[in-house]
């Protein structure tokens, strides 16, 4: 049985995060809806129920914490992780301080300017962040989601647990991705835990940084299109 694929976008990202050249590349994927609750756990249970049978996992930053929440949940289902822009670890203590205090603005009205100027644009490659359409596009995919989203996916970024020994267990093919540029999650952090992943391989792409879904999609697409062609048998 062919697994379905299943696209788990980042923070404040939706559906607009995955470009043409990817859902061609992932025939019969389906979108995980990661806007309701305010757990990592809570949010891979939720990936999990959407369709039975094996899956796919697609993860980009948050949603590559929650792909690799399901493999701990259902290692029986999952039969490979393709993971973006990851971190392994607990959140950052300087973070996980900082989180309330957009929590805080967010819910006084202040979302717009926490994604303008504190978020999106620090993610980018240093060719991107005059990207106007690109920049535009980020802003708006976190203000159709709301207040209320934001303060449920930061609070489940703030208290997720460290998965450093989770992927050193993990039993299943994992490509890891990054921009050459990414500053949030750096191509060093994922040699890191490509080294401790037994079945892994990692790839940094150029002329991206953090967002690399949307900044090269079609070498995102690619790297995805080699890595499930020699792991084939794999996912048969």
């Amino acid at each position: 049985m062919q697994p379905t694929p299943v696209l788990l976008p980042g923070n404040m990202c939706d559906a607009r995060l995955w470009s043409a050249q990817v859902r061609a590349t992932l025939s019969g994927a389906i979108d995980a809806d990661l806007t309701q609750d305010d757990s990592i756990a809570a949010m891979a249970e939720r990936a999990l129920a959407v369709t039975n049978g094996p899956l796919l996992p697609i993860g980009f930053s948050m949603g590559a914490i929650i792909a690799v929440e399901m493999a701990v949940q259902a290692p029986d289902r999952i039969v490979g992780l393709i993971l973006s822009g990851y971190n392994a670890t607990a959140d950052l203590p300087e973070r996980a301080a900082h989180r309330p205090v957009q929590q805080s603005e967010v819910r006084a009205g202040g979302l717009e300017r926490v994604l303008v100027e504190e978020l999106k644009p620090n993610y980018l490659a240093a060719q991107n962040r005059k990207d106007n359409a690109l920049l535009r596009l980020l802003r708006d995919m976190g203000m159709g989601l709301g207040a209320d989203v934001f303060v449920r996916q930061s609070e489940a970024l703030r208290l997720r647990e460290d998965r450093r020994d989770a992927i050193a267990a993990l039993d299943m093919p994992v490509l890891y991705l990054c921009g050459e540029e990414d500053t949030l999650c750096p191509p060093a952090w994922h040699q890191i835990w490509a080294n401790m992943t037994p079945k892994a391989q990692f790839s940094a792409i150029s002329g991206a940084g953090h967002m690399l879904p949307l900044e090269a999609p079609t070498a995102f697409a690619a790297a995805i299109e080699h890595w499930m062609t020699i792991n084939g048998k794999e996912f048969a």
